[in-house]
């Protein structure tokens, strides 16, 4: 049956499944070419973050990658500009103007210093909640009840029901400031509209199955050949490395191991 599964799986990817050797074995792999300290400069790796955002400012916002750990935002120099501890189940939003949202709090671009509370609605919870009061109810009228709140609670902010979540996500997803709150309906309690526009490293070459990793599964096991400027490096395809520039000078991006400068 696994066998079967697997024989799908290959059909689908509608590839050849048989590993072929390095296109390029001269070109160095992109792990030790980083440690070569004369064309990168580590930055900032990924030590308790789970996302490295490059703000409009020219800052870091180092998001955590667990609720105990706060958040940071530094600058390109390492120093610290804000560092909190924040509600996971509240959203996080970061303005087109660089301001903060959390905790239904703002906090006000460039340094963060001045605050004040923020009304904040999360559809979803506010629904859940109204459910919860009404647990007399039986389950026809406090589900009536509940669609009547709804309407009379999106009403406030110029919107409507959606009546088909699944089909139509573009539309029902909501985060943003509306009426001087800010109203999220959509799962994702995160969004960031400041963030610097990256640029992802062409590829000099096609894309060389080199071998398949074990798993329920087996998943291919790409290596994938880059170029910007004179500079060559091969890596997995899943690597997904990005350029962009950070007062003036460039910078290498890698999600998954950190932000290096480009000497």
């Amino acid at each position: 049956m696994r066998y079967l599964i697997f024989v799908c799986f290959i059909c689908l990817l509608g590839c050849n499944p048989f590993p072929k050797k390095d296109a390029h074995p001269e070109v160095p792999l992109l792990s030790n070419l980083l440690k070569d300290k004369t064309k990168f400069k580590k930055i900032v790796g990924m030590d308790g973050s789970s996302e490295i955002l490059v703000l409009k400012s020219d800052r870091l916002l180092l998001k955590p990658n667990n609720s105990n750990l706060p958040f940071k935002i530094i600058d390109i120099n390492n120093k610290l500009v804000i560092e909190k501890k924040f509600d996971w189940k509240l959203p996080f939003y970061v303005d087109r103007a660089g301001n903060l949202y959390f905790d239904r709090a703002k906090y006000y671009f460039p340094d963060y210093n001045k605050s004040e509370p923020f009304k904040t609605v999360v559809v979803q919870d506010s629904l859940d909640k109204k459910s919860e009061n009404l647990q007399n109810l039986t389950d026809s009228l406090r589900w009536k009840a509940v669609d009547k709140y709804e309407i009379s609670l999106l009403k406030q902010y110029s919107l409507r029901k959606c009546e088909n979540s699944i089909a139509n996500t573009a539309g029902c997803n909501v985060f943003k400031i509306i009426n001087n709150t800010l109203v999220v309906r959509q799962t994702a309690l995160f969004k960031n509209e400041f963030e610097k526009t990256k640029t992802y490293v062409p590829k000099f070459d096609e894309d060389v199955l080199i071998g398949w990793k074990n798993g329920k599964l087996p998943s291919p096991d790409y290596l994938a050949y880059y170029q910007f400027g004179d500079l060559k490096f091969k890596c997995d395809d899943m690597t997904h490395p990005t350029t962009l520039e950070i007062a003036g000078k460039k910078y290498l991006h890698l999600p998954s191991d950190g932000l290096y400068q480009i000497l």
